[in-house]
């Protein structure tokens, strides 16, 4: 039942792993309020938010700084700069992604929010010294990649981190993987979220496949937490 239950993961590349020029800005656009809605409405914010409000709750700093990796849209800082707000801390977010045509975007979603600060950079060289932030995160990018890039990744974020790194992702499913190929039908029309939504499920890491990939970087003491919705969230306290 198991092994029924856990497919084996797929190797096919998504739609998105082709430079973003071959699809139209609209399309882009579409499929990155795709994916807000998902996180938003699936957890993906609140999962990230918990993490670092555990993480900064250790020290007793007034504030933060945040390296957020292959940020899309960036919804992710815009909910940590909310949040940050609210609470009366400070905080100075970064947010990256390899592709410019992204970042373009995600800098109109911006505009309100003079914490985030955005630049094009590759998440496995990061252009940024050692330790030079708080916290790095991560989500829904992992399975893009093969078993030594994340490896690499992960220890890409350990150099840069000063406390921890936060990296957020589906977990492989069957279950999971008809629900999101029956959403992505229903409720977007978008060629990028009905082909790439399913098979992002399907091209996800297990809990012991990420630990192990974890375990391999040597850069941290980490937890592995099974959130709601299968979210997967590998968070890691830098050594």
């Amino acid at each position: 039942m198991q092994m029924f239950l856990i497919p084996k993961r797929s190797e096919l590349p998504e739609l998105r792993d082709f430079p973003s020029g071959a699809c139209a800005r609209g399309e882009l656009e579409g499929n990155l309020d795709d994916l807000v809605l998902v996180n938003r409405y699936l957890g993906n914010g609140r999962a990230v938010l918990k993490q670092i409000a555990a993480m900064n709750s250790e020290t007793a700093g007034d504030g933060f700084t945040v390296l957020d990796v292959a940020t899309g849209s960036a919804d992710i800082p815009i909910a940590i700069a909310k949040w940050a707000r609210q609470a009366r801390i400070r905080v100075g977010i970064t947010a990256v992604d390899i592709d410019p045509a992204i970042i373009g975007i995600a800098r109109e979603k911006c505009a309100s929010y003079p914490e985030v600060t955005l630049a094009a950079a590759d998440g496995f060289a990061l252009p940024f010294g050692n330790q030079r932030f708080d916290y790095v995160l991560c989500s829904k990018m992992a399975h893009h990649f093969a078993d030594e890039q994340v490896v690499r990744m992960i220890k890409e974020f350990a150099r840069v981190a000063r406390r921890g790194y936060v990296i957020v992702d589906l977990r492989r499913s069957r279950v999971a993987y008809c629900l999101v190929r029956l959403l992505a039908r229903l409720f977007s029309r978008n060629r990028l979220s009905r082909y790439d939504g399913p098979l992002s499920v399907l091209k996800a890491y297990t809990p012991g496949e990420l630990a192990a990939l974890a375990t391999r970087s040597g850069t941290s003491i980490f937890t592995m937490t099974r959130e709601p919705f299968w979210l997967l969230v590998l968070a890691g306290r830098v050594i």
